[in-house]
C-alpha cells in the first residue's frame, strides 16, 4: 500500500486479530444473522463482517475511514479487510456458520486483479480453517464500470466455491437486472424498500409472493434492519428464510458474547454436553432446546411497522 508498507496483523490474548492502515486500527465486528423455524424458534446461521476502525483511540465510521483511503490503496485495503474477517472467523472456532463479506467490483480495473483477489481469498480461507463455501461474498450496490471485470470476480469466486450475494435488492430493474445476471445464492433485501411494502396489506402480499418466486429459484432470501418483534413475525409469516437487525442481536468488536449467547451445537463440548443432558434429563425434561437456539419470542400482535430505522 501506497507509503505505507506491507499490512501486519496483531493477535491478542485470545487469538483475535487487528491490523492498521496509516493511522488507523482496524477491527473486525460481527453480527448474527439467524434462521427462524415455523415454531418461532431461531438458530444463528450466519454473521456479517463489519470493519470498525479508530484513531487515536475514538472510533470513526466505516464511510469516513474508507473516504481518505488513498485512492491507489483501495483495492488493497478492500482486500485487508476481507483478509481481518477472515481470520477472525476462524478464531471464532464456529463449526458450521457462515461469514458474509464484501466485495466492492467497482475498485477492480483489470481481469487480473479480480483473479488475484480470488487466489487471495482461497489462501485466506486455507490459513483460517474455513471452507470456502462458509463465506459469502456480498456484491454491493457500486456497479463496476467494466462489466467483463464483475463477470470474472463472481465466475472466479463461485468456481472456487465461495457463495454469492446480492445486496440492497429493490426490484427495480437494475437490481432484477443484477439478480438474472449474478444468479446470487443469496438476495438481501433493501431494508427501506421493505418498509415501504409493509405500510399497505396489498404490499405485503406482494412482497410475499416476491419471496416465494425467490425461494422456487433456489435463491435464499434474507432480509436485515429489523428493529422490532413484529418485523420477525412478518419474515416468518412470509417465509423469509434469513434475519438480520437490531431486534435479534447487535453487532460485537471480537472477540463476541456470541458463542456463550448462541452456543455452537456442533461444537464438540456442546456435543458432549447435550449427550448428558439427553442420557441424564428426567422424563419430564425430554424436550431439550438444542444450543443455539433462541427460546420462543413473545410477539404481540402489531401492525407491520418500520425496517431499517434504527434509533438506539
Amino acid at each position: 500500500m501506497a507509503g505505507h508498507g506491507e499490512p501486519h496483523f496483531l493477535q491478542d490474548g485470545r487469538g483475535f486479530y487487528t491490523t492498521s492502515y496509516g493511522p488507523f486500527i482496524l477491527r473486525s465486528a460481527f453480527q448474527p444473522i439467524f434462521s427462524q423455524n415455523q415454531d418461532g424458534q431461531l438458530t444463528l446461521e450466519a454473521f456479517e463482517a463489519l470493519i470498525r476502525p479508530s484513531r487515536d483511540g475514538q472510533q470513526i465510521s466505516a464511510a469516513h475511514f474508507f473516504s481518505v483511503v488513498e485512492p491507489d490503496d483501495a483495492v488493497a485495503v478492500d482486500s485487508l479487510c476481507r483478509e481481518l474477517h477472515i481470520l477472525n472467523m476462524g478464531k471464532l472456532g464456529r463449526k458450521r456458520a457462515r461469514l458474509f463479506i464484501n466485495f466492492n467490483p467497482g475498485l477492480f480495473d483489470a481481469l487480473t486483479e479480480t483473479d488475484d483477489e480470488v487466489d487471495h481469498m482461497v489462501d485466506v480461507a486455507i490459513r483460517a480453517g474455513l471452507r470456502p463455501g462458509r463465506i459469502v461474498c456480498e456484491i454491493t450496490e457500486q456497479s463496476s464500470h467494466n462489466p467483463a471485470v464483475l463477470d470474472r470476480l463472481v465466475a472466479g469466486l463461485r468456481s472456487r466455491l465461495f457463495r454469492i450475494a446480492v445486496d440492497d435488492y429493490g426490484a427495480d430493474d437494475s437490481d432484477t437486472q443484477r439478480v438474472d445476471d449474478l444468479k446470487p445464492d443469496i438476495l438481501k433485501f433493501d431494508a427501506a424498500w421493505v418498509r415501504r411494502f409493509t405500510e399497505t396489506s396489498a404490499g405485503m402480499g406482494l412482497l410475499k409472493l416476491m419471496v416465494e418466486q425467490f425461494i422456487e429459484r433456489g435463491i435464499t432470501v434474507l432480509f436485515e434492519g429489523l428493529e422490532e418483534d413484529h418485523q420477525v413475525e412478518f419474515c416468518r409469516q412470509i417465509g423469509v428464510q434469513l434475519m438480520q437487525g437490531y431486534a435479534l442481536a447487535r453487532p460485537e468488536i471480537v472477540p463476541t458474547s456470541f458463542n456463550e449467547r448462541f452456543p455452537d451445537p456442533f461444537a464438540p463440548e456442546a456435543a458432549q454436553a447435550m449427550r448428558k443432558q439427553i442420557s441424564g434429563a428426567p422424563a419430564r425434561q425430554s424436550a431439550i432446546m438444542p444450543a443455539g437456539i433462541i427460546p420462543n419470542l413473545v410477539i404481540s400482535p402489531r401492525r407491520a411497522a418500520t425496517f431499517g430505522k434504527r434509533t438506539r
